[in-house]
């Protein structure tokens, strides 16, 4: 995982790609000037440690820059999951098509015909900014703010306070959009390339042992996130079918009786407080911070352990029916294609990637999610039924009969609407510093 930033020459590449220099390691930092255009990248590498392999753009062969990870390149034929996406775009015969047997999350970003060209994954777990106003694209919505002046979106705002996020393509500011998820944006439109009936899949259980054992790949040790909770226990018992020993990190959420049933080895981490102020300027916006301030925490601890990359249950409530509303009607596409591409995921990208931390969510692998929207509202309905009765055997029945804890702050828990208020201030007091 990584970070990158293409916009037209001028800015010093240098200290523009160290304004987010957090989403990778300093010694991974390439640009290059291509076509009128600037790319700039730093890397987080994983499946090839050797800078003239990792670091982006390659000489003089550019062909563009890769964020992300895909886990079912192969390794026989290229060096890194980079170089395959670069072969597979330009040189494969299927175009589009190709990205539907990527197992991973990508952002991909080059250069047509003197015009900037990005696309994301199914979900934009490797969220894509962009400029409205000129052809600049980025990794994270501030860094954009270095190439011209901003103005606040006022629907964002008013959707922020009503919702807590905002169910769309907006960010904060009127001149910088979010890529859909599925979708590519070339001159300034934006399209649809993603078909779910071209996602192959076979029967769940071994899917997600796949996507789990696939998501342990690379060359540094994965830990992962165990909270008791029914999602992160069947990823710890697939990996103990798979014969894999990962460190299992308890986050302190009044569950660790639960999580002692699945491990008895656990690193017990308590959160740090983190203030509102910091919460949304890491954020980046004034959405909930409800679980923001404690993965932010959350973060820090796992780099202080000295991890990079971790494992997590995410995106199993929003696709399998996780949810309380979930029993009162089908949220199911609600959740998972507007809550998790413009809420979910950009939080967990840029809080776990503040602290250079990878996060690997086996769930919201392509063809996971394809069995849960296959999946029947009589097997979800609030209850994730179907992953109870797949997974009944590798999961302690007192977490399969349990109810779910979602890790927030006290404080949005008990007054929602004054947390959104005063994220609307101060984020507005920090634009105006």
């Amino acid at each position: 995982m990584c970070g990158f930033v293409a916009y037209p020459s001028g800015k010093n590449p240098e200290t523009v790609i160290r304004s987010i220099g957090y989403r990778g390691l300093p010694e991974f930092i390439g640009h290059i000037e291509h076509e009128g255009f600037t790319f700039a990248h730093i890397a987080l590498p994983f499946v090839n440690l050797d800078p003239k392999v990792a670091i982006q753009p390659v000489g003089n062969d550019f062909k563009g820059l890769f964020v992300g990870e895909i886990f079912n390149y192969n390794s026989n034929i290229f060096e890194t999951d980079g170089q395959y996406v670069h072969d597979e775009f330009w040189f494969g015969e299927s175009g589009f098509d190709s990205f539907h047997s990527f197992d991973g999350f990508w952002t991909y970003v080059t250069i047509m015909d003197d015009s900037l060209f990005g696309i994301t994954d199914h979900l934009g777990i490797k969220p894509l900014y962009y400029r409205t106003d000129m052809d600049a694209m980025a990794s994270e919505i501030d860094v954009l703010k270095l190439f011209g002046k901003v103005t606040i979106d006022e629907t964002f705002m008013s959707n922020t306070m009503k919702w807590g996020y905002s169910p769309d393509a907006r960010t904060p500011y009127n001149e910088i959009k979010q890529l859909p998820p599925g979708h590519y944006v070339y001159q300034g439109v934006v399209r649809s390339y993603w078909d779910w009936s071209k996602v192959k899949t076979g029967n769940l259980y071994n899917d997600m042992k796949r996507s789990v054992e696939a998501r342990l790949g690379g060359q540094r040790e994965v830990s992962m996130l165990l909270s008791g909770g029914l999602d992160s226990s069947i990823i710890y018992g697939l990996l103990k079918e798979l014969g894999r020993d990962v460190t299992t990190i308890h986050v302190e959420n009044q569950e660790k009786d639960f999580a002692h049933l699945v491990s008895s080895q656990l690193v017990d981490v308590s959160l740090d407080d983190v203030s509102d102020e910091e919460a949304v300027r890491i954020h980046q916006s004034p959405v909930d911070l409800g679980s923001v301030k404690p993965q932010i925490a959350m973060a820090r601890k796992l780099r202080e352990l000295g991890f990079y990359a971790v494992l997590t249950g995410d995106g199993a409530d929003e696709l399998f029916g996780g949810y309380r509303r979930a029993k009162e009607y089908d949220s199911q596409h609600s959740d998972t294609f507007a809550e998790l591409p413009y809420y979910h995921l950009p939080k967990l990208d840029r809080t776990m990637m503040r602290s250079t931390i990878e996060l690997r969510a086996p769930f919201l692998a392509p063809y996971i999610v394809k069995h849960a929207l296959n999946t029947p509202y009589s097997r979800r309905n609030g209850e994730k039924k179907v992953l109870k009765e797949t997974f009944k055997d590798i999961v302690p029945q007192e977490i399969i009969d349990r109810d779910k804890h979602p890790l927030k702050t006290e404080k949005i828990r008990k007054d929602p609407t004054e947390q959104r208020r005063e994220n609307d201030r101060l984020f507005r007091q920090i634009q105006m510093g």
